[in-house]
């Protein structure tokens, strides 16, 4: 029998944040910190959002060679291969920096138990871990995350079909590739690796990618993907049989009433999430839960009071890794107070699509405050016509802002530019502060930069605020009252 104070299940960014910020604060308490992976990073770092930016960084380098051609740069060479190998050891050098770097905070404070196990509730305040040890804790934090899902479908090639998992652990750049889904992670992976050669086929069973984003961006992206010659996008596809045979995959799917076959090397299902709750133990932690997750409330706490979860593992939680963070401490910070003070915010979420081009978003949607039945303005600003994005040569993408009407704050940024994830943080800040028009036009940007169509949108809406006004004959009155005064 162990006893913690605190234990944390899951070594992702939903719980090892939890551990070592409360493991700081309280140095007289003792925490676990339990993975059954024995490593600190979770799907992000390992399966996602790390590695494929490190592959989108190399495939983004092959392309800016071309696009030195267009800004008067003629290197008079050919493109150089790309060494799949050097992608592979950069990767997998990043990776175990960060983790190690992780492990090497955990292992500076005594008071954490780093623990390799999983662990399953055996009681209200009891764990079991793989050796069978019981863990008595005062505290426990439940951050497993999520898992791809795969659909099933007829046919022996079912249990061949990968995720974003397998093929981040495998790293095989495969000679052609079909991808099952339309969402963030099948976007990405598709551009990514259509930029690094791979032929790609993107089943989306809708008539739309990315139904969750901006409309106007979506649209944008949709056509992009079908100019890129390396990408092809089947709209309405309902996939039938995967069969697989001599190292290749034979899709059978409907579309538009037909049917029809597809060859493809490998396959990976982009379909969805799924949150990590098998073989918990919740109903014997007396934790409820969902299809979708562990039910939590704004504080993140379990119907279990001294149970908190999470992360992707939360029903209706945002999948983001910064998402779980801010979670994380807003956890630790009710942990060190030993009341629930603090509560989550998801309205003033932000997150960035690694598309070409990116997508960012802070805050609600315009879609979002429309449901809701808001009382907003919204306005955009082309960056086509700002001097920085004519500098560079970039005659795409926008800015835009959803205001509430009558106290002219910020709530929502949607911004589509080659470089979004640069400027997502300064959006990140104004909804998160929530700033007016009025602050943003008393800030002084520099010039040229794209981050000065934050001032150049806030100016124009703010504009056309005041014309309209002007236009009152009550407010002309009133102007005319004060100049004489």
């Amino acid at each position: 029998m162990k006893q913690y104070d605190i234990v944390v299940i899951g070594g992702g960014p939903g719980g090892t944040p939890v551990a070592i910020e409360y493991g700081k604060l309280n140095r007289d308490k003792t925490v676990a910190l339990i993975d059954a992976s024995g490593e600190l990073g979770g799907e992000c770092l390992f399966q996602g959002c790390i590695p494929s930016k490190i592959m989108e960084t190399s495939a983004k380098a092959l392309k800016s060679i071309d696009k030195l051609k267009q800004l008067g740069v003629d290197i008079d060479a050919t493109h150089s291969q790309i060494v799949w190998k050097k992608i592979v050891e950069r990767k997998n050098a990043i990776l175990s920096k960060r983790s190690n770097a992780a492990k090497d905070v955990v292992q500076e404070l005594s008071n954490i138990d780093f623990i390799t196990s999983q662990a399953k509730f055996i009681g209200e305040n009891r764990l079991r871990l793989d050796d069978g040890t019981h863990v008595m804790f005062g505290k426990a934090i439940v951050a497993t995350g999520s898992h791809s899902f795969i659909p099933k479908y007829d046919g022996n090639g079912h249990d061949k079909i990968i995720t974003n998992s397998e093929f981040f652990a495998d790293m095989e750049l495969p000679e052609s590739l079909s991808i099952i889904g339309s969402g963030a992670i099948a976007i990405e992976l598709a551009q990514i690796l259509s930029g690094l050669g791979v032929p790609i086929t993107l089943f989306v069973r809708g008539d739309k990618i990315l139904k969750n984003i901006d409309s106007e961006a979506a649209s944008f992206l949709t056509q992009k993907l079908q100019e890129d010659p390396n990408i092809k996008l089947l709209f309405n596809a309902n996939i039938k049989k995967v069969d697989f045979e001599g190292d290749a995959f034979t899709i059978t799917f409907s579309q538009d009433g037909l049917e029809h076959t597809m060859v493809s090397q490998r396959v990976l299902s982009a379909a969805g999430r799924v949150a990590n709750i098998e073989g918990l133990g919740l109903e014997d932690g007396g934790v409820q839960y969902s299809q979708k997750g562990i039910i939590a409330n704004k504080h993140m706490q379990t119907s279990n009071p001294n149970i908190y979860a999470n992360g992707d593992v939360v029903e209706n939680f945002p999948k983001f890794a910064h998402t779980a963070q801010y979670g994380a401490h807003t956890i630790a910070q009710n942990l060190f107070l030993e009341r629930n003070m603090f509560s989550v915010n998801f309205d003033k979420n932000a997150w960035v699509l690694f598309s070409n081009p990116n997508i960012a978003m802070a805050g609600i949607s315009q879609a979002e405050a429309k449901a809701r039945e808001l009382d907003v303005i919204v306005d955009r600003f082309e960056f086509a016509t700002e001097a920085k994005s004519q500098i560079v040569g970039e005659a795409y993408g926008y800015l835009k802002f959803v205001v509430d009407k009558s106290s002219k704050k910020i709530i929502g940024i949607s911004i589509m530019h080659e470089d979004a994830h640069i400027l997502a943080g300064e959006a990140s800040l104004i909804v998160s502060s929530g700033l007016k028009l009025k602050d943003i036009i008393d800030s002084i940007h520099p010039h040229p930069t794209i981050s000065e169509s934050f001032l150049m949108l806030a100016k124009q809406m703010m504009g056309k605020i005041m014309l309209e006004k002007l236009d009152n004959k009550v407010v002309q009155t009133l102007l005319k009252i004060e100049r004489w005064i």
